[in-house]
């Protein structure tokens, strides 16, 4: 994958390549569609539990793919004796690790507890929201740096594949989008229906229908 091998001797084994392409794999994996398709879980239909039983727990699976992606990365650099602080690539993976493991998780179990109080998104929610799709951006470019770090120039079906990711990504915050404002336009008054659990001391039991009128701004 990363070497031109027609002209090294029969037999010979170029060292880290198995770990190569397997850190390839995870990554673009991981990067162009677990983590999309993670973040699109937030945006479709289901109930309001939704973040706590799906979302989280399918991005804390993609950081730990992620995580074994990035040491698999970082044996290959040992092994071939390349310094890990030495190429923007490797260290912007470090960047978008470290950003997955120690802030993201603490955003959402924030703006988590938040909601729970205030029935909306707050600051911590959008820091949230913003940095995950940033990092997201930035490990797909990252994952075309290391294709040209490793000399492959078969990247067509990762720009294929990401361009495909990319528009369905779209089209589902344009539905997202188009869903609640029609919401807004059907309810009167201004109103905002939407279907709420009503919490009891035994936890969630049933769900009613409430209407919020938006203040005048």
């Amino acid at each position: 994958m990363a070497f031109d091998t027609s002209q090294l001797p029969q037999g010979f084994e170029i060292p880290g390549q198995t770990a190569l392409i397997a850190h390839a794999s995870i990554i673009c994996v991981v990067f162009v569609l677990l983590m999309t398709i993670a973040a699109i879980t937030v945006r479709t239909p289901f109930n309001r539990i939704r973040v706590a039983r799906l979302h989280a727990p399918f991005q804390i699976a993609n950081v730990v793919l992620a995580l074994v992606g990035i040491g698999l990365g970082s044996s290959v650099a040992t092994t071939r004796h390349i310094p890990k602080g030495s190429t923007p690539h490797v260290v912007l993976d470090y960047v978008i690790v470290g950003l997955l493991v120690a802030v993201q998780p603490v955003l959402g179990v924030l703006q988590h507890l938040y909601f729970r109080k205030a029935e909306r998104r707050g600051i911590f929610g959008w820091i949230h929201l913003f940095l995950g799709r940033s990092i997201l951006i930035l490990g797909l470019v990252n994952g075309a740096r290391g294709f040209k770090l490793a000399r492959d120039g078969k990247t067509a079906p990762y720009y294929a594949v990401f361009g495909l990711i990319c528009a369905v990504y779209i089209c589902v915050l344009l539905w997202d989008w188009r869903g609640r404002d029609i919401g807004k336009i059907g309810s009167p008054q201004g109103q905002i229906c939407q279907t709420q659990p009503l919490r009891t001391d035994i936890g969630l039991t049933t769900k009613e229908l409430t209407c919020i009128l938006e203040e005048d701004s």
